[in-house]
């Protein structure tokens, strides 16, 4: 009986013309998504081997490299090649490239050109994250409903099934529908977007497929939320608490995290960091000509040392202050992706952006490999710089400009090419093990499932109260 039951609400479904017409747009909308996938896979691959040729180049023409000149005029980047995670999400909300000056940690952020801000961009996000839950709401909205209208409800009642049972089976035929409607057309993206960008492997198919399996709890939230909808008294109260809940979701709570953010955590500008920052500088190096006067200001004090060890402290001030703003800003991110959590398909985003190393969670990395490599190369600099015979062993920002007050005679620091230029453009950057990223995505699930427990509960409790006749 209990498979037959099953059958028949699968066989209903499929039947079902709302099935038939969102199949149609997710194959549509599938495909079209590789397509586009694809063109901007191609646009971001141009712009890094151009990044990466300006850098070769700067590196063959050997006057950038000077590690005089690195001091002042050479920033190390820490990029991300384009790679298929696009086919799932452009990832705007934080770039894929870091760049920072040699001497003190001041990160700058770029991206390769790539729109700001576009939830509704076409790609995996937006049809699973996005597009599926309001598909899932719409097919289950009328599961009990429509039983009821029809008097099949009150029939099965009759032949002692249990509502319980009726319950699980419209949420098994539903989790089918889902499977049905998504896999083949993903696989058919997947496939062509592979096919037009040339870019096969096995390591992102299977991340493709885990984002799948991982979808899955989300969908199934919107389906017990439209069986436990599709019990309410009022059919057109029911069309209305499914749009409202969907943009809830959707828009609602994202944005209003953005919004609340920034009103708890606000930002200064980017002018008033700056000004903050050399403000910093002045003053520090101001409290160090006010204790050793004429030797701080003065061009003879080289060789002593004292106007080296001023600009590098007031460096460090003003470093200070670019490290502030940092700080800052992933403090307010951090705050808007507490709020937006409570969006389920929120949640997706962040665990994607730990599956495929990208976003915020793989800019936390950049950032500590910025800083290893910029210690890294100080030293190598360093241990260089040692065996120039004509270099004062001045190593700050800004010790280029005192190289004048030299005559040309002697130099602040060497003017040799930097050794090891491999170092200055850095592509590989390590994130958590997989142990390690299994139990945060784990962690990020247990709200969802959660919210599926609690819902279906509610759903069943709701089914057993439920007046059929």
């Amino acid at each position: 009986m209990n498979s037959v039951l099953f059958i028949k609400d699968l066989k209903l479904i499929l039947k079902d013309l709302k099935f038939q017409m969102f199949f149609v747009i997710l194959v549509i909308l599938f495909i079209l998504s590789a397509i586009s996938s694809s063109v901007s896979y191609k646009n971001l691959s141009s712009d890094f081997q151009a990044d990466y040729k300006a850098h070769v180049d700067m590196v063959n023409d050997g006057q950038s490299t000077s590690m005089m000149g690195m001091l002042t005029d050479y920033w190390v980047i820490v990029a991300k090649p384009a790679d298929p995670s696009l086919l799932f999400s452009n990832y705007n909300t934080y770039p894929d490239k870091i760049s920072t000056a040699i001497s003190f940690y001041e990160p700058r952020f770029f991206n390769y050109g790539t729109e700001q801000g576009e939830v509704f961009s076409l790609n995996w996000y937006f049809i699973l994250g996005i597009l599926s839950g309001f598909i899932m709401l719409v097919i289950s909205f009328e599961a009990i409903s429509a039983e009821k209208r029809f008097g099949t409800l009150r029939l099965l009642s009759i032949y002692g099934v249990k509502r319980q049972d009726i319950m699980w089976h419209k949420y098994l035929s539903y989790m089918l529908l889902y499977l049905i409607i998504i896999i083949p057309p993903a696989l058919v993206s997947m496939l062509l977007f592979f096919a037009l960008t040339g870019t096969w492997s096995m390591i992102y198919m299977a991340k493709f497929a885990l984002i799948l399996l991982l979808s899955i709890p989300f969908a199934s939230f919107f389906i017990v939320l439209g069986i436990l909808i599709s019990m309410s008294k009022n059919y057109r109260n029911s069309i209305v608490l499914i749009v409202f809940i969907w943009l809830l979701f959707v828009i609602i709570i994202p944005q209003s995290a953005y919004v609340i953010a920034r009103q708890i955590r606000p930002l200064k500008t980017n002018t008033e960091y700056h000004q903050e920052g050399i403000e910093a500088f002045n003053n520090e190096f101001e409290k160090w000509g006010e204790q050793y006067n004429s030797s701080v200001y003065g061009n003879g004090s080289l060789e002593d040392g004292l106007r080296a060890k001023a600009v590098y402290a007031a460096g460090e001030k003003k470093s200070l202050v670019s490290q502030e703003e940092l700080k800052d800003s992933k403090q307010q991110t951090r705050l808007i992706q507490k709020i937006a959590s409570m969006s389920p398909f929120y949640q997706l985003e962040m665990i994607s952006e730990i599956i495929f190393d990208k976003g915020y969670y793989l800019l936390q990395y950049q950032e500590e490999t910025a800083k290893q490599t910029i210690s890294q190369i100080k030293n190598l600099m360093i241990e260089q710089d040692s065996h120039d015979n004509t270099s004062l062993h001045l190593f700050y920002r800004w010790a280029s400009a005192d190289q004048y007050a030299l005559n040309g005679m002697l130099f602040p620091f060497s003017k040799e090419k930097f050794n090891h230029p491999e170092l200055l453009f850095v592509t590989n950057v390590e994130t958590d093990k997989v142990g390690t990223k299994a139990l945060s995505i784990i962690l990020r699930l247990l709200p969802i499932l959660l919210l599926n427990i609690i819902t279906f509960m509610l759903a069943a409790v709701k089914l057993e109260r439920l007046d059929i006749r």
